[in-house]
Protein backbone atom coordinates (compact mmCIF):
# COMPACT_ATOMS: atom_id res chain seq x y z
CA UNK A 1 0.00 0.00 0.00
CA UNK A 2 1.55 3.61 -1.02
CA UNK A 3 2.45 5.57 2.01
CA UNK A 4 2.25 9.19 1.79
CA UNK A 5 5.34 11.16 2.83
CA UNK A 6 5.37 12.49 6.16
CA UNK A 7 6.48 15.79 7.94
CA UNK A 8 6.98 17.09 11.44
CA UNK A 9 4.95 20.07 12.82
CA UNK A 10 7.29 22.42 14.21
CA UNK A 11 5.46 23.46 16.98
CA UNK A 12 4.02 19.63 18.32
CA UNK A 13 6.97 17.81 17.07
CA UNK A 14 4.28 15.19 16.05
CA UNK A 15 4.66 13.84 12.27
CA UNK A 16 1.10 14.22 10.54
CA UNK A 17 0.15 11.49 8.97
CA UNK A 18 -1.74 11.11 5.61
CA UNK A 19 -5.33 8.89 5.80
CA UNK A 20 -3.79 6.20 3.65
CA UNK A 21 -1.03 5.83 6.72
CA UNK A 22 -3.50 5.70 9.74
CA UNK A 23 -5.55 3.25 7.66
CA UNK A 24 -2.74 1.08 7.05
CA UNK A 25 -1.83 1.41 10.88
CA UNK A 26 -5.54 0.33 12.10
CA UNK A 27 -5.67 -2.60 9.35
CA UNK A 28 -1.84 -4.18 10.76
CA UNK A 29 -2.36 -3.80 14.01
CA UNK A 30 -3.46 -7.31 16.12
CA UNK A 31 -5.15 -5.33 18.52
CA UNK A 32 -8.66 -4.22 18.48
CA UNK A 33 -8.14 -0.55 16.78
CA UNK A 34 -10.59 1.95 15.24
CA UNK A 35 -10.00 5.35 14.29
CA UNK A 36 -12.98 8.23 14.73
CA UNK A 37 -13.00 11.89 13.03
CA UNK A 38 -13.55 14.99 14.74
CA UNK A 39 -16.95 14.52 14.71
CA UNK A 40 -16.51 11.36 16.42
CA UNK A 41 -17.65 8.99 13.24
CA UNK A 42 -16.22 5.71 12.56
CA UNK A 43 -13.50 6.19 9.82
CA UNK A 44 -11.40 2.73 10.19
CA UNK A 45 -11.99 -0.59 11.93
CA UNK A 46 -9.79 -3.45 11.91
CA UNK A 47 -10.96 -7.20 11.57
CA UNK A 48 -9.97 -7.50 15.48
CA UNK A 49 -11.91 -4.60 16.82
CA UNK A 50 -15.38 -5.70 14.59
CA UNK A 51 -14.97 -9.34 16.21
CA UNK A 52 -14.09 -7.98 19.90
CA UNK A 53 -17.28 -6.04 20.11
CA UNK A 54 -19.07 -8.29 17.76
CA UNK A 55 -20.58 -5.69 15.01
CA UNK A 56 -19.82 -5.92 11.25
CA UNK A 57 -17.60 -3.48 9.89
CA UNK A 58 -19.93 -2.21 7.52
CA UNK A 59 -22.59 -1.73 10.36
CA UNK A 60 -19.62 0.79 11.88
CA UNK A 61 -17.79 2.75 9.07
CA UNK A 62 -19.71 6.19 9.07
CA UNK A 63 -21.64 5.48 12.37
CA UNK A 64 -21.77 8.19 15.39
CA UNK A 65 -19.67 5.99 17.70
CA UNK A 66 -22.27 6.92 20.51
CA UNK A 67 -25.20 5.30 18.23
CA UNK A 68 -22.91 1.74 18.21
CA UNK A 69 -22.65 1.63 22.18
CA UNK A 70 -25.05 1.99 24.77
CA UNK A 71 -23.01 3.84 27.43
CA UNK A 72 -24.50 5.73 30.12
CA UNK A 73 -24.46 9.70 30.29
CA UNK A 74 -21.58 9.21 33.13
CA UNK A 75 -19.70 7.20 30.33
CA UNK A 76 -19.88 8.89 27.35
CA UNK A 77 -19.49 12.23 29.05
CA UNK A 78 -15.70 10.53 30.12
CA UNK A 79 -14.91 9.37 26.73
CA UNK A 80 -16.14 12.70 24.98
CA UNK A 81 -13.91 14.48 27.60
CA UNK A 82 -10.70 12.13 26.57
CA UNK A 83 -11.34 12.18 22.82
CA UNK A 84 -11.57 16.05 23.12
CA UNK A 85 -7.98 16.07 24.65
CA UNK A 86 -6.86 13.77 22.02
CA UNK A 87 -8.06 15.74 18.89
CA UNK A 88 -5.73 18.26 20.83
CA UNK A 89 -2.86 16.51 20.54
CA UNK A 90 -2.89 14.00 24.02
CA UNK A 91 -2.28 10.43 24.56
CA UNK A 92 -5.30 9.60 26.84
CA UNK A 93 -6.28 6.32 28.55
CA UNK A 94 -9.26 4.98 29.45
CA UNK A 95 -10.57 3.31 33.22
CA UNK A 96 -12.78 -0.21 32.80
CA UNK A 97 -15.77 0.44 31.03
CA UNK A 98 -18.71 -1.92 30.66
CA UNK A 99 -20.69 -1.09 27.20
CA UNK A 100 -24.15 -3.20 25.56
CA UNK A 101 -22.60 -3.76 21.46
CA UNK A 102 -25.69 -4.36 19.39
CA UNK A 103 -25.40 -7.56 17.29
CA UNK A 104 -26.16 -7.87 13.60
CA UNK A 105 -28.86 -9.47 14.51
CA UNK A 106 -30.50 -6.96 17.00
CA UNK A 107 -29.44 -8.15 20.26
CA UNK A 108 -27.06 -7.05 22.28
CA UNK A 109 -24.19 -8.75 24.38
CA UNK A 110 -22.17 -7.00 27.75
CA UNK A 111 -18.71 -6.48 27.42
CA UNK A 112 -15.82 -4.60 29.47
CA UNK A 113 -13.30 -2.93 27.81
CA UNK A 114 -9.86 -0.46 28.41
CA UNK A 115 -8.28 1.66 25.79
CA UNK A 116 -5.69 4.21 24.34
CA UNK A 117 -6.54 6.78 22.39
CA UNK A 118 -3.41 8.49 20.11
CA UNK A 119 -3.65 11.80 18.26
CA UNK A 120 -2.98 11.21 14.21
CA UNK A 121 -2.60 14.69 12.63
CA UNK A 122 -3.54 16.04 9.29
CA UNK A 123 -1.47 17.77 6.71
CA UNK A 124 -2.44 21.14 8.15
CA UNK A 125 -0.84 20.46 11.68
CA UNK A 126 -4.32 19.54 13.26
CA UNK A 127 -5.21 16.01 15.06
CA UNK A 128 -7.59 14.77 12.18
CA UNK A 129 -7.98 11.35 13.71
CA UNK A 130 -8.37 9.70 17.40
CA UNK A 131 -7.22 6.11 16.73
CA UNK A 132 -8.45 4.25 20.13
CA UNK A 133 -6.83 0.54 20.34
CA UNK A 134 -8.97 -1.14 22.97
CA UNK A 135 -8.73 -4.53 25.22
CA UNK A 136 -11.20 -6.66 25.55
CA UNK A 137 -11.15 -7.17 29.03
CA UNK A 138 -14.63 -8.91 30.08
CA UNK A 139 -12.37 -11.92 31.05
CA UNK A 140 -10.37 -10.44 33.59
CA UNK A 141 -13.15 -8.65 34.68
CA UNK A 142 -15.40 -11.80 35.22
CA UNK A 143 -12.52 -13.52 36.76
CA UNK A 144 -12.38 -10.92 39.37
CA UNK A 145 -16.51 -10.73 40.16
CA UNK A 146 -15.62 -15.09 40.18
CA UNK A 147 -12.44 -14.07 42.42
CA UNK A 148 -15.01 -11.84 44.72
CA UNK A 149 -17.81 -14.37 45.08
CA UNK A 150 -15.68 -16.94 46.36
CA UNK A 151 -13.63 -15.03 48.72
CA UNK A 152 -16.97 -13.56 50.44
CA UNK A 153 -18.73 -17.26 50.65
CA UNK A 154 -15.25 -18.53 51.96
CA UNK A 155 -15.24 -15.71 54.39
CA UNK A 156 -19.21 -16.32 55.76
CA UNK A 157 -18.33 -20.10 55.61
CA UNK A 158 -15.25 -19.65 58.14
CA UNK A 159 -17.28 -17.54 60.43
CA UNK A 160 -20.09 -19.86 60.24
CA UNK A 161 -17.76 -22.51 61.24
CA UNK A 162 -15.97 -20.75 63.76
CA UNK A 163 -19.03 -20.32 65.40
CA UNK A 164 -19.95 -23.44 65.31
CA UNK A 165 -16.84 -24.59 67.04
CA UNK A 166 -17.09 -22.26 69.79
CA UNK A 167 -20.40 -23.27 70.74
CA UNK A 168 -19.12 -26.88 70.78
CA UNK A 169 -16.39 -26.21 72.78
CA UNK A 170 -18.95 -24.20 75.39
CA UNK A 171 -21.23 -27.46 75.03
CA UNK A 172 -18.65 -30.15 75.77
CA UNK A 173 -17.24 -28.14 78.93
CA UNK A 174 -20.92 -28.38 80.14
CA UNK A 175 -21.48 -31.90 79.87
CA UNK A 176 -17.39 -33.25 80.55
CA UNK A 177 -16.41 -34.88 83.80
CA UNK A 178 -12.74 -34.32 83.60
CA UNK A 179 -10.14 -32.72 81.25
CA UNK A 180 -9.04 -35.90 79.35
CA UNK A 181 -13.03 -36.33 78.84
CA UNK A 182 -13.51 -33.00 77.57
CA UNK A 183 -10.85 -32.95 75.04
CA UNK A 184 -11.40 -36.52 73.32
CA UNK A 185 -14.82 -35.71 72.95
CA UNK A 186 -13.98 -31.83 71.50
CA UNK A 187 -11.64 -33.11 68.91
CA UNK A 188 -13.84 -36.17 67.80
CA UNK A 189 -16.83 -33.55 67.31
CA UNK A 190 -14.74 -31.14 65.50
CA UNK A 191 -12.84 -34.30 63.67
CA UNK A 192 -16.85 -35.11 62.11
CA UNK A 193 -17.27 -31.65 61.24
CA UNK A 194 -13.90 -31.43 59.76
CA UNK A 195 -14.85 -34.74 57.50
CA UNK A 196 -18.41 -32.93 56.68
CA UNK A 197 -16.85 -29.87 55.61
CA UNK A 198 -14.55 -32.26 53.48
CA UNK A 199 -16.55 -33.69 51.54
CA UNK A 200 -18.62 -30.67 50.74
CA UNK A 201 -15.54 -29.17 49.74
CA UNK A 202 -15.05 -31.65 46.98
CA UNK A 203 -18.28 -31.09 45.68
CA UNK A 204 -18.16 -27.90 45.21
CA UNK A 205 -19.11 -26.74 48.56
CA UNK A 206 -22.38 -28.14 47.91
CA UNK A 207 -24.59 -30.38 50.34
CA UNK A 208 -24.26 -34.21 50.84
CA UNK A 209 -26.89 -36.72 50.88
CA UNK A 210 -28.30 -37.86 54.45
CA UNK A 211 -27.32 -41.54 53.37
CA UNK A 212 -24.19 -41.17 52.78
CA UNK A 213 -23.66 -38.59 56.74
CA UNK A 214 -25.43 -42.24 58.40
CA UNK A 215 -22.73 -44.23 55.95
CA UNK A 216 -19.82 -42.21 56.74
CA UNK A 217 -20.30 -41.65 60.77
CA UNK A 218 -21.31 -45.29 61.27
CA UNK A 219 -18.00 -46.25 59.04
CA UNK A 220 -16.17 -44.51 61.40
CA UNK A 221 -17.34 -47.55 64.28
CA UNK A 222 -17.39 -50.29 61.52
CA UNK A 223 -13.40 -49.81 60.71
CA UNK A 224 -12.80 -51.14 64.06
CA UNK A 225 -15.58 -52.88 65.72
CA UNK A 226 -18.27 -55.14 64.47
CA UNK A 227 -22.04 -53.71 64.51
CA UNK A 228 -25.17 -54.47 62.61
CA UNK A 229 -27.20 -51.97 61.46
CA UNK A 230 -29.81 -50.96 58.54
CA UNK A 231 -30.59 -47.45 56.88
CA UNK A 232 -33.61 -47.06 54.72
CA UNK A 233 -35.45 -44.12 53.20
CA UNK A 234 -35.76 -41.78 49.99
CA UNK A 235 -33.14 -40.68 48.37
CA UNK A 236 -32.21 -37.11 49.99
CA UNK A 237 -29.79 -34.15 49.21
CA UNK A 238 -29.06 -32.04 51.85
CA UNK A 239 -28.57 -28.16 51.78
CA UNK A 240 -25.17 -27.10 52.79
CA UNK A 241 -26.89 -25.72 56.17
CA UNK A 242 -28.48 -29.13 56.98
CA UNK A 243 -25.81 -30.89 55.66
CA UNK A 244 -23.40 -29.15 58.98
CA UNK A 245 -26.45 -29.67 61.26
CA UNK A 246 -27.48 -33.18 60.25
CA UNK A 247 -23.67 -34.35 60.52
CA UNK A 248 -23.18 -32.48 63.75
CA UNK A 249 -26.46 -34.51 64.74
CA UNK A 250 -25.69 -37.94 63.52
CA UNK A 251 -22.20 -38.23 64.70
CA UNK A 252 -23.62 -37.43 68.76
CA UNK A 253 -26.44 -40.54 67.78
CA UNK A 254 -23.96 -42.70 67.05
CA UNK A 255 -21.29 -41.60 69.57
CA UNK A 256 -23.79 -42.27 72.38
CA UNK A 257 -24.67 -45.79 70.59
CA UNK A 258 -21.22 -46.66 71.03
CA UNK A 259 -20.92 -45.56 74.75
CA UNK A 260 -23.98 -46.48 75.78
CA UNK A 261 -26.59 -47.71 73.41
CA UNK A 262 -27.03 -50.60 70.72
CA UNK A 263 -23.34 -50.60 69.60
CA UNK A 264 -21.77 -51.18 73.45
CA UNK A 265 -23.39 -54.67 73.19
CA UNK A 266 -22.28 -57.28 70.50
CA UNK A 267 -26.35 -58.38 70.00
CA UNK A 268 -27.50 -54.61 70.00
CA UNK A 269 -28.55 -53.50 66.34
CA UNK A 270 -29.42 -50.28 64.89
CA UNK A 271 -32.50 -49.46 62.25
CA UNK A 272 -33.04 -45.61 60.43
CA UNK A 273 -35.38 -45.11 58.29
CA UNK A 274 -36.25 -41.57 57.01
CA UNK A 275 -38.99 -39.81 54.68
CA UNK A 276 -39.93 -36.60 53.52
CA UNK A 277 -43.48 -34.36 54.09
CA UNK A 278 -43.32 -31.37 52.29
CA UNK A 279 -40.54 -29.15 53.83
CA UNK A 280 -40.29 -31.83 57.01
CA UNK A 281 -37.33 -34.60 57.30
CA UNK A 282 -38.83 -37.11 59.54
CA UNK A 283 -35.66 -39.55 61.11
CA UNK A 284 -36.48 -42.62 63.20
CA UNK A 285 -33.41 -43.68 64.92
CA UNK A 286 -34.25 -47.38 66.64
CA UNK A 287 -31.84 -49.40 69.09
CA UNK A 288 -32.74 -52.66 69.76
CA UNK A 289 -31.21 -56.08 71.41
CA UNK A 290 -30.59 -54.46 74.97
CA UNK A 291 -31.97 -55.28 78.05
CA UNK A 292 -32.53 -52.43 81.13
CA UNK A 293 -32.63 -49.29 79.30
CA UNK A 294 -33.29 -46.59 81.05
CA UNK A 295 -32.93 -42.60 80.49
CA UNK A 296 -29.71 -40.89 81.43
CA UNK A 297 -29.57 -38.82 84.80
CA UNK A 298 -28.01 -35.79 83.14
CA UNK A 299 -28.92 -34.33 79.80
CA UNK A 300 -25.93 -34.88 77.40
CA UNK A 301 -24.30 -33.21 74.23
CA UNK A 302 -26.24 -34.49 71.95
CA UNK A 303 -29.90 -33.16 73.68
CA UNK A 304 -28.35 -29.91 74.34
CA UNK A 305 -27.61 -29.63 70.44
CA UNK A 306 -31.05 -30.88 69.21
CA UNK A 307 -32.50 -28.08 71.68
CA UNK A 308 -30.34 -25.30 70.05
CA UNK A 309 -31.91 -26.03 66.92
CA UNK A 310 -34.44 -23.71 65.80
CA UNK A 311 -38.13 -25.62 65.01
CA UNK A 312 -36.51 -29.01 65.65
CA UNK A 313 -39.01 -31.48 67.40
CA UNK A 314 -37.28 -34.92 69.10
CA UNK A 315 -38.73 -36.99 71.08
CA UNK A 316 -36.80 -39.86 72.85
CA UNK A 317 -38.52 -43.32 74.28
CA UNK A 318 -36.05 -45.29 76.29
CA UNK A 319 -37.67 -49.01 76.00
CA UNK A 320 -36.33 -51.76 78.03
CA UNK A 321 -34.61 -53.03 74.93
CA UNK A 322 -33.14 -49.86 73.47
CA UNK A 323 -33.88 -45.85 72.37
CA UNK A 324 -36.21 -44.84 69.56
CA UNK A 325 -35.16 -41.27 68.62
CA UNK A 326 -37.89 -39.28 66.85
CA UNK A 327 -36.51 -36.28 65.14
CA UNK A 328 -38.27 -34.25 62.97
CA UNK A 329 -37.43 -30.66 61.36
CA UNK A 330 -38.09 -28.50 58.34
CA UNK A 331 -35.65 -28.48 56.32
CA UNK A 332 -34.34 -27.19 52.86
CA UNK A 333 -33.35 -29.91 50.31
CA UNK A 334 -33.68 -31.64 47.06
CA UNK A 335 -35.14 -35.27 46.48
CA UNK A 336 -32.84 -36.43 43.95
CA UNK A 337 -35.55 -39.72 43.59
CA UNK A 338 -38.59 -39.66 44.68
CA UNK A 339 -39.06 -43.39 44.78
CA UNK A 340 -37.96 -44.96 48.49
CA UNK A 341 -34.69 -46.42 48.45
CA UNK A 342 -33.75 -50.11 49.30
CA UNK A 343 -33.26 -50.94 52.71
CA UNK A 344 -29.52 -51.10 53.21
CA UNK A 345 -27.95 -54.00 55.48
CA UNK A 346 -24.76 -53.38 56.98
CA UNK A 347 -22.25 -55.16 58.88
CA UNK A 348 -19.05 -55.56 59.32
Amino acid sequence: MPVTPTSEDPDTGVAEVSQQVVAGFVEQSRDPTMALDRDLRFVFANEAYCKSFGVPKEQLIGQFVFEVFELTPEVAASFRTKWMSTFEGKRTRSDVQKAVVKRRDGTTKQVHWQSTQEPFFGPDGQVQYVVQRVENVTHLVELQKSHDVIAAELDHRVKNFVSVILATARITSASATSVEQYTEDFCARIDSMARVYSRMSSLGLKGLELKALFEDELAQIASHKAIRYALKGDDIQLSVKSTRDGGMIIHEFVTNALKHGCFSRPEGRLDVEWSVSGNLLNVRWVESGLTGVKPPEKIGFGTRLTEMLPNAKVTREYNDTGLTIEYIVPIELVVEDAGQGESREAAS
